[in-house]
């Protein structure tokens, strides 16, 4: 070939291309009024996503940007909006409920209208999915059903942050090699206030179009293989695969229990298989119970891929003469079912043979038997299988007891023979039918009690035993009953715990004078043993430790956990200590956490700035004596000590009034101390003897001591009676003071004066009141009984000679705190007008406020009330704030919204329920909204638009232009060339 026309084939075919987009340049976007039928992709089952499918939606070309979204779940009459998302992902709270999917037009796009369809229920997987979308196809079928339902279309979906899956799209239709596009979409969490509608008849309706389908139960439709491609099997996700094996102990894949002779009462040893889950998914087997055999069921737990487990296989007590080849099936869930054979030969006896031989000898062959004479027996169990708890070795009683029912089910009375067991106890009901012989007439009942035995003892497999109840008449009229029980080894009592953590608690070194304590560290305590402990600590003097956070623990529970903190202001040296947990129950020790803290000298200050100081005696009380005295009051010793850090002198104290003995030093070192005695000089006239002694020094600081010392005038004899203290009246208790009064004396109605008697009669005498000192705490709302003490004051020539106490007490009751009561008069429903009217496309929010909700400081008894749920025609309930809804009525008429509030009680840590409910109603009308009649708009044409047509094509154009543009200039090079060559 020549090279022009090599050049020219390529120019072709370079405009080809970029002709292949003019088509898809020239489609319009979609216009006009939804139409069509509307399906659901994906899985309707818990944990899959769902999404819109337009493939049957008109105007063609409808996308995901194209419409609203408004997914809803249908409980009877309600609505409830649960996302507004382009897909939504199926929670637990789905289950058993349909999902309706409405989708309605952008008008700005040029769409308008509604389309609504509704799902089958949602299923808990995806196996009951796909059973249940069979069922309805079925049920379609045989009502006649013209077109069948649509199936919700699985889909790829991808999870935020999560692995993503794929799956193949393929709408249900019979055609094979139809398949969807695969779309992905982000997962749609519950709107946070769902939107409930509610509609009268039951059934939700859009304005333009409204389809009813079931979902498939598939999470994925398989392709057909002639519409795979290896690219498309290249982006599937690998499904689990199930398949199991079994292996028999000598790999034959056969049991072989030999032969025995029938009426054997010996079952040959039992077998063990292997079963091997030799698939990638998890096996969950069903019951087994063959026919003629017995088998372990594998009811465990799920068989784990790659996993093995053993299980035996033995043949049942009392087969008929006959040879058992049966096929042990053991079944999954899954579809992976697992068999092997187990053959067992029961002959016929001897005797019996020779009996059968002289019978057939005697019998004239051409005499028949009378069908309408033969005798029939027959027994029957119910039931047929008695599993029993499983006991613990050593146990001495057995609660629970099973009965079976034997009937004769025959033509003929029997004589019923109650079987003898190893391993059962079996009685009949009454006194009556265990005398004796059992006589059972035709159609009549007996019914026995059966219960393990005493004195089983533990071993790895149950006790089983096939209880076998004949008749004298017939060896063919028995009922077998198959009793099981396990017996466990006794798992042995301990009282045990970990505490942790297990070395020491280091606190650190802190300088003595520290004002701020390390912080706290936790120890953790967890029982690890089979009994309930109750923990106690030992707690070291130098140390705080918080209560634990859990005073008893269960086996299994979580640990419970203390703080452990040095105290401040430690002096300085090593303060180690321990503290040892132990169980109070028991006194076992369960064990020990060792603390280490150290407190160091202060450092010295190089050169500390003087700084001098004394402290003194406060004051000296020398009393009172009368004018010519003789006898001097004791004296007393004042002490003075340098709080200084330099070096002070003292100079000698000296008083007119009292004698002042010398200091024992004069010069104090910082630390140091000195005394010095004082008494009232002897001879002082009338008056009060007020002074405060001074202590001079050289460093100038200020100290002295106060003392006082009383001398009253000499009275003349006159025969004058003295007035003299003999008693004092206590005064009453006081009694049932409000919460939280305040600690002072008038607060507690303390009373200023007393009355007192003397000599000379009653008088009131003035009190001083101990407040700070008592243990009354104004903070606890709990009730208190304290005491205040107090010291009277005795008036002016009332004396003591008999040193009668002046101190006094008065017992106060505090009342505890009785909570603040909310009111359910103060419940409200905010929102929502009371007798409102609306329509049928109003969305209405309403706010259930309760009672003492706002109490954000609450106290020890208040009450309040939490809103709990609300109702129109179904029940809805709040997990939590906010107590808010939003609902929109569908059908005209008259409805009340009730709203629930529970009451509650704060017990001092948390609300309680108290079990009191109280409801408020709020009562609207709704009538029919007008309908709106969409109208599209009209298409924009070249005349009136000034930017460029929206195709809904995204390929870049400009790529194509510049190709166009290079193939012309090529081909007019072209012609050029030759014209000028020519």
């Amino acid at each position: 070939m020549k090279k022009s026309r090599v050049l020219a084939v390529i120019m072709a075919v370079l405009m080809m291309v970029t002709l292949l987009p003019s088509m898809v340049f020239a489609t319009a976007a979609p216009s006009g009024t939804l139409d069509g039928k509307l399906k659901v992709k994906g899985t309707l089952a818990i944990g899959s996503t769902l999404s819109a499918d337009y493939s049957k939606v008109k105007p063609e070309g409808i996308t995901d940007d194209n419409v609203s979204f408004s997914w809803s779940l249908k409980d009877g009459d309600l609505l409830t909006e649960v996302g507004t998302d382009k897909t939504y992902k199926i929670d637990e709270k789905d289950l058993d409920l349909p999902i309706v999917l409405k989708i309605t037009g952008k008008e700005e796009t040029g769409v308008s209208g509604e389309l609504t369809v509704t799902t089958q229920e949602v299923s808990e997987t995806e196996e009951e999915a796909k059973a249940l979308a069979e069922k309805k196809k079925e049920e379609a079928k045989a009502a006649g059903t013209s077109e069948e339902p649509d199936s919700a279309q699985p889909e790829e979906t991808t999870e935020p942050a999560e692995e993503t899956e794929s799956a193949d799209v393929q709408e249900n239709t019979g055609t094979q090699g139809s398949t969807d596009e695969q779309e992905s979409a982000d997962t749609q969490e519950p709107a946070e206030n769902p939107v409930v509608e509610v509609n009268g008849n039951g059934e939700q309706s859009g304005s333009q179009n409204t389809d009813e389908t079931d979902a498939s139960g598939d999470s994925q439709t398989e392709t057909p293989a002639s519409a795979d491609t290896a690219a498309d099997a290249t982006e599937k996700n690998e499904e689990p695969t199930y398949s199991a094996s079994a292996y028999t102990e000598d790999g034959s894949g056969i049991l072989d229990f030999g032969s025995v002779e029938e009426g054997y009462t010996e079952i040959p040893e039992a077998q063990m298989v292997t079963i091997t889950n030799s698939g990638t998914g998890d096996l969950n087997f069903k019951e087994i119970a063959p026919e003629n055999f017995m088998a372990a069921d594998i009811d465990d737990a799920p068989l784990k891929s790659g996993e093995s487990v053993t299980v035996w296989v033995k043949p049942r007590e009392g087969l008929k003469a006959g040879e058992y080849k049966d096929l042990i099936t053991y079944q999954t869930e899954e579809g992976a079912d697992v068999f092997f054979e187990a053959d067992f030969t029961v002959k016929e006896p001897e005797n019996k043979k020779v009996e059968d031989n002289e019978n057939n000898e005697q019998t004239d062959p051409g005499e028949t038997s009378d069908p309408a004479t033969e005798k029939i027996y027959k027994l029957t169990a119910n039931p047929t299988e008695l599993p029993f708890d499983d006991l613990t070795a050593g146990y001495e009683k057995v609660e629970t007891t099973s009965t079976v029912t034997i009937k004769n089910e025959g033509t003929e009375a029997v004589t019923l023979v109650q079987p003898e067991s190893e391993f059962f106890d079996i009685a009949p009901v009454s006194e009556v039918e265990s005398s004796g012989n059992i006589q059972l007439a035709q159609g009549g009942e007996q019914t026995f009690t059966v219960q393990p035995k005493l004195g089983l003892s533990a071993k790895d497999d149950p006790y089983v035993e096939e209880l076998v109840f004949a008749s004298d008449e017939s060896t063919e009229a028995s009922a077998t009953v198959t009793a099981s029980v396990m017996v466990k080894t006794e798992t042995p009592k301990t009282v045990t715990a970990t505490v942790k953590p297990e070395g020491p608690l280091s606190f650190g070194t802190l300088e003595q004078g520290y004002e701020t304590a390390p912080d706290a560290q936790t120890v953790t305590v967890k029982n690890t043993g089979t009994e309930a402990i109750r923990i106690q600590l030992s707690v070291p003097e130098d140390y705080v430790v918080g209560e634990p956070s859990a005073e008893v623990l269960n086996p299994g529970d979580e640990a419970a956990t203390f703080t452990v903190q040095p105290k401040i202001g430690l002096q300085a040296g090593d303060h180690s200590g321990l503290i040892s947990v132990t169980d109070q129950n028991t006194g076992n020790a369960l064990g020990e956490v060792r603390l280490e803290f150290t407190v160091s000298e202060p450092e010295p200050d190089p050169d500390p700035e003087p700084e001098p100081g004394l402290s003194v005696t406060d004051s000296l009380e020398f009393g009172t004596k009368e004018e010519g005295y003789k006898e001097l009051p004791d004296e007393q010793t004042v002490t003075v000590t340098n709080t200084g850090n330099t070096k002070i002198v003292l100079k000698q104290p000296s008083s007119n009034a009292y004698t002042i003995g010398t200091l024992s030093a004069t010069e104090l070192e910082a630390g140091d101390n000195a005394t010095f005695s004082v008494q009232p000089v002897s001879g002082l006239s009338q008056g009060e003897y007020l002074e405060d002694i001074v202590i001079a020094n050289d460093a100038n600081v200020e100290a002295y001591v106060n003392v006082h010392f009383s001398v009253t005038k000499k009275k003349a004899d006159n025969g004058e009676k003295a007035n003299n203290l003999t008693g004092i009246k206590k005064p009453s208790d006081i009694k049932d003071l409000p919460n939280g009064t305040q600690k002072t004396q008038k607060a507690l109605k303390l009373p200023g004066t007393v009355k007192i008697t003397t000599t000379k009669g009653e008088q009131k005498a003035s009190v001083k009141w101990d407040v700070k000192g008592s243990s009354y705490d104004p903070s606890s709302a709990e009730r208190q009984i304290f005491n205040v003490k107090g010291t009277v004051i005795l008036p002016e020539g009332v004396k003591n000679p008999n040193k009668i106490s002046t101190v006094i007490a008065v017992s106060i009751t505090v009342n505890g705190y009785q909570g603040t009561e909310a009111a359910a008069s103060d419940n409200k429903i905010t929102g929502i007008d009371s007798n409102g009217k609306y329509d049928t496309n109003t969305k209405i929010t309403f706010t259930a406020a309760g009672a003492g909700m706002d109490n954000t400081n609450p106290r020890k008894g208040d009450t309040r009330y939490q809103p709990k749920s609300w109702k129109i025609t179904e029940t809805r309930t709040w997990d939590g704030e906010p107590y808010t809804a939003t609902f929109r009525v569908s059908k005209p008429g008259k409805y009340t919204l009730k709203v629930t509030f529970g009451q509650q009680k704060y017990d001092g840590s948390s609300w309680k329920d108290t079990g009191t409910q109280s409801e408020s109603t709020v009562t609207f009308t709704v009538s029919q909204a007008a309908v709106l009649t969409a109208t599209p708009s009209p298409a924009v044409t070249q005349t009136n638009q000034k930017s460029a047509v929206q195709t809904g094509d995204s390929t870049p154009i400009m790529t194509f232009v510049i190709i166009l543009i290079v193939a012309v200039v090529c081909i007019g090079g072209i012609l050029v060339y030759r014209r000028k060559k020519k």
